[in-house]
């Protein structure tokens, strides 16, 4: 069976200031979290992923229940080409 996608045969190249900004960011995290035991990092990890998670429910109640304030019709004027 023949494959969709072609196997890249050379390597990705990223760019230069993605490189730096990625080092940077890691080098950054591990400042914050150096210190940090195992069980902490755990629970860290928890406490942000239950904080996003009611973020994004909470968003997803927003859009859905129309709290948002959005009107629902959006009304445009006609443009004569016309003159």
């Amino acid at each position: 069976m023949k494959s969709l996608f072609k196997k890249r045969t050379e390597p990705m190249v990223y760019h230069k200031f993605y490189l730096l900004a990625q080092k940077r960011w890691a080098e950054k995290m591990k400042g914050f979290t150096g210190g940090l035991s195992k069980r902490q990092l755990i629970w860290a990890l928890l406490l942000f992923t239950v904080l996003t998670s009611g973020l994004l429910i909470y968003n997803l109640y927003r859009a859905f229940y129309k709290e948002a304030g959005v009107p629902e019709v959006l009304k445009t004027k006609k443009i004569n080409l016309k003159n």
